[in-house]
This record gives C-alpha cells, sequence and structure tokens, in this order.
C-alpha cells in the first residue's frame, strides 16, 4: 500500500467501525456535505444529513446488530486528489430471527479537499447470481 492509498483504507476501517457500532453520524461523516450515495436497491441520498439519516433508521431496523466488513479491492488514481474505490462489502445481520449475509460492491469517489479524503460519490451494488441470457431478457420485458 503507498502513502497516497494510507488514508483511503483509513476511511474503509471508519466506514467499518462506524457500522459496526451503529453509529450513524460517524458514517456519515466520512461523505462530503454534499455527497451522494446510491444504496442497493437503487434509492439516492443527497447530501451528508439524508445519509447519516436513512442510515440511523437502517441500524435500527433492519440492520440493528448487523456486522459489516469492507475490503479495498483497487484504487485508481485520476488525480493525486482524486480516485475511484473499488471495494467488496460483506454484511452479516439477522431476518425473522434466522442469520442473513449480503454481500456487495460499493464504488466510491473520494477526493482529497484541504488535506482531508471525503466520499463524494459512493454507489452499492449487491452481488447476485448472473442470470442467463434468457433469464436477463424476460427481466426487462417486465
Amino acid at each position: 500500500m503507498t502513502s497516497l492509498e494510507q488514508p483511503i483504507h483509513e476511511i474503509l476501517n471508519q466506514m467499518e467501525t462506524a457500522w459496526n457500532r451503529s453509529d450513524s453520524a460517524s458514517f456519515a461523516a466520512l461523505f462530503a456535505e454534499d455527497a451522494t450515495l446510491i444504496q442497493i436497491f437503487g434509492g439516492q441520498l443527497d447530501g451528508r444529513a439524508a445519509i447519516e439519516g436513512s442510515h440511523r433508521v437502517i441500524f435500527d431496523t433492519i440492520y440493528k446488530g448487523s456486522h459489516a466488513s469492507f475490503q479495498v479491492q483497487s484504487i485508481r488514481f485520476l488525480r493525486p486528489d482524486v480516485a475511484v474505490v473499488f471495494t467488496r462489502a460483506r454484511v452479516k445481520f439477522q431476518e425473522n430471527n434466522q442469520p442473513r449475509e449480503l454481500e456487495t460492491r460499493p464504488t466510491m469517489v473520494v477526493v482529497n479537499e484541504r488535506d482531508q479524503w471525503q466520499i463524494v460519490a459512493f454507489q452499492n451494488t449487491r452481488i447476485s447470481e448472473m442470470p442467463s441470457a434468457a433469464q436477463a431478457a424476460a427481466r426487462l420485458a417486465k
């Protein structure tokens, strides 16, 4: 890991810690004030306040007591102060008293402004089995 990559890895470490403490304020603090987050169902959250509020709700409901892990897969610097970060996330939680696990591929754009790295865009995609061509066509036809 290079010295340029270290702060980006730290963002993921802080994200994991905040999630596992159900700390929506610390989670949202990793995002720029005007950041955009697209969650796994396609919903869009605009701004840090919306990101914090949404995570407060899910930490109190569907992901209450959940445990998340985040891993950097790759970092591509577009400039020394802008990077696209491909990650992998795993969330373990309970649903109807049954253990569940969800895997996603968050993609982030991070920017360094005034010596602080922050997430400006976050797209979370759930990992699922790739449908056959016929299944994909049937889904698109709906």
